[in-house]
């Protein structure tokens, strides 16, 4: 008995290091994360990509002899894939919270790359006149779509999958690629408008970026196909059967009867009063051939299949922003006000800064650009720095408080440095504020992911982080761009362009 017990110790142990967190294996872990970051690239590539390209994409789209009317265009369209997102995040959210996580992740990587992939294909305005406007609104109408959804079911599913040891870590993935995304976007705008003369860049040198996404969007559908699911996602599809049942019981008694689950004829036990049922469990509820429900005025018979059958019911009509919101709107309020930090902060340093640096600073575009990518790098890999020393025992939100008091305090003696037009300050600078918002954003999938159960994590996620980042940190960048859009035109794009 003794070598019996020894054997299956050996087989759990060797079973157990196969496995990257005791339930997947680490061949399929890996495959997952690659995945997931994939998804993530393509995501923040178009996005770089698209605002890079922004004064190029303005005259192939939107021709026109204002220079002041044809960037409101462009940024109006740009705008809609924003406007979007939240519709996104709760058609997304359902389908993630009710149909798997894997599924979730596979349509909206395709939905959100094939339009990509499509971009690079429209016709321009002198070709089909309004039409192509109208195609690229629909087209970036679609990836808001998709983006509402990909980035936050990728955070959940990280979060979900991951060693408990290794959360925070595993979750800043989603950051990382974030920071790959726009820096290989930034590279590939750079490499597209050094190569390509400016009068073939207008004519279809724009869009090699967009239809070299193709390549990552291929990859990204094939490690996504057949993706493990999530654990805590199947027992929260238990928890909420379990959840009916206890409505169940508790309308029951509110109409005056006793509860399935609570004394009932069972066929495997006898008793010896006849006005007397003996108790079941749940579990005999769902596995006997019938049942019979006590009440003061009559007897009711209710099968198993019954009981299944109601259930099943109201598994289908499971709504999980409902559910959000009737029981976890003050972590989603918290949330948004964390993103909405978050994503101003970010937007601040990659976006907003180099058109300052630009105008006030005498800085040119290019060295701005160079700036950019830099900062960028650093942030890179801040993040998993973050999310390494959260798991070893920093506490998470502790941390991120002591981050925003030093960013409020710095920003006024930050500012007043970069009208010194000092080359080395502004860098410095820009590095110390993408830094801090990389060392915050190591942290944020982690904190996030645990405000909400599983059976409404990703829309609760996905609305946060849109809600939050995406339409409230995003109006300083938008509105600074579009008012410095006629004067500074895009980041990248030279001036005879």
């Amino acid at each position: 008995m003794a070598s019996k017990d020894v054997v299956c110790d050996v087989q759990q142990s060797s079973d157990s290091s196969s496995r990257g967190n005791g339930s997947i294996p680490y061949k399929k872990l890996i495959q997952a994360l690659l995945a997931i970051s994939l998804g993530t690239i393509i995501e923040w590539y178009d996005f770089t990509i698209y605002t890079q390209l922004s004064k190029t994409l303005s005259k192939v789209f939107f021709p026109s002899t204002d220079p002041a009317l044809q960037a409101l265009s462009f940024w109006g369209v740009y705008a809609v894939g924003y406007i979007s997102r939240p519709v996104g995040a709760v058609l997304f959210g359902h389908l993630g919270d009710t149909k798997g996580r894997g599924t979730c992740l596979l349509i909206s990587v395709l939905v959100m790359g094939i339009p990509t992939v499509l971009i690079g294909c429209l016709p321009s305005y002198h070709s089909i006149g309004i039409a192509a406007p109208v195609l690229l609104a629909a087209l970036r109408l679609t990836q808001g779509l998709a983006m509402g959804g990909e980035f936050g079911a990728a955070m959940v599913y990280l979060h979900e999958i991951a060693d408990p040891r290794y959360k925070s870590v595993t979750g800043s993935l989603g950051y990382i690629s974030l920071g790959i995304g726009v820096v290989v976007g930034i590279l590939m705008v750079v490499l597209v408008i050094s190569v390509i003369p400016a009068d073939a860049l207008i004519v279809w040198g724009w869009r090699v970026p967009f239809l070299m996404a193709i390549t990552t969007l291929a990859a990204a559908v094939i490690l996504r196909y057949n993706m493990p699911e999530s654990i805590e996602f199947a027992t929260s599809r238990e928890e909420i059967d379990e959840d009916y049942r206890r409505r169940l019981k508790q309308q029951q008694k509110n109409q005056g009867g006793i509860a399935l689950g609570d004394t009932v004829t069972s066929s495997r036990s006898r008793s010896t009063s006849t006005d007397m049922a003996v108790a079941t469990t749940a579990a005999d509820v769902v596995s006997k051939d019938a049942l019979v429900v006590n009440s003061p005025d009559c007897k009711t018979a209710v099968t198993a299949a019954d009981v299944e059958s109601r259930v099943s019911a109201e598994d289908k009509h499971y709504v999980p922003v409902l559910e959000l919101f009737r029981g976890y709107w003050s972590g989603l309020l918290l949330q948004m006000g964390y993103e909405a930090w978050i994503g101003a902060s970010f937007y601040l340093g990659y976006s907003w800064l180099p058109s300052f640096f630009a105008q006030y600073a005498g800085l040119s575009m290019m060295l701005t650009l160079w700036m950019v990518l830099t900062c960028m790098v650093l942030f890179t890999i801040v993040v998993p720095v973050a999310g390494y020393l959260s798991d070893r025992g920093q506490p998470r939100v502790t941390a991120t408080i002591c981050i925003c008091v030093v960013a409020g305090a710095a920003s006024v003696p930050m500012f007043l440095a970069f009208r010194t037009q000092n080359l080395a300050a502004c860098w410095l600078l820009q590095a110390a504020s993408l830094a801090m918002t990389g060392y915050t954003m190591g942290i944020l999938p982690a904190i996030c992911s645990s405000i909400y159960p599983a059976g409404v994590r990703i829309s609760g996620f996905n609305l946060g982080y849109n809600l939050g980042k995406c339409d409230v940190g995003c109006v300083q960048r938008d509105a600074t761009r579009m008012a410095q859009q006629q004067r500074l035109g895009s980041l990248t794009a030279p001036d005879g362009m």
